[in-house]
Formats: structure tokens, C-alpha cells, sequence
């Protein structure tokens, strides 16, 4: 799939803020992306609840792994030029 670095950072900050329907995120999580820089990006989520396992079951990683998604989030930001953020 195609998708730009902003694409991909607008995406993992909706499912950071619940801002993002379900939907979403199953098909980021699940569809390989084109470029491979972000698709190393994206296993790096997809293997987040295994580095940071979430405290409550029902969440998808704990705190300290939805800070490292928010930093990726500035760094994709940083990386197609785009400083815009959305408030939590």
C-alpha cells in the first residue's frame, strides 16, 4: 500500500488520541506499506505490545509504548516536513 510519511504518522496519532475509528488501525497494522522505511515503521508498532506490554489487556501497549508511538509521530512529522500536530 501506498502511503506518506504524514499518512503514516496522521494514522498512529489517531489511534494514540482514539480520534481513529477501529478500522483504521486493523488495516495499518495488517497491510504492508510500499516504502520501506515506513514499513519498518509499521512493524515497529505492529510489534509494540510485545516490547511494551499493556498493564490492562484490553489496551493495545502500555504508556511507555504509546510515548514511543507519539515520538515516532514527531519524527515522521519531522521527516516529510510537516510540524502540524493535533491536540491530544
Amino acid at each position: 500500500m501506498k502511503r506518506t510519511p504524514e499518512e503514516v504518522a496522521n494514522t498512529i496519532e489517531g489511534f494514540v488520541t482514539g480520534a481513529d475509528n477501529q478500522w483504521a488501525w486493523d488495516g495499518f497494522t495488517s497491510i504492508r506499506i510500499d516504502d520501506p522505511d515506513l514499513e519498518a515503521i509499521r512493524q515497529k508498532i505492529v510489534a509494540l505490545p510485545t516490547e511494551f506490554p499493556p498493564a490492562n489487556p484490553r489496551d493495545y501497549t502500555s504508556e511507555a509504548g504509546k510515548e514511543r508511538m507519539r515520538q515516532m509521530v514527531q519524527e515522521l512529522r519531522a521527516r516529510s516536513g510537516s510540524g502540524a500536530t493535533q491536540a491530544a
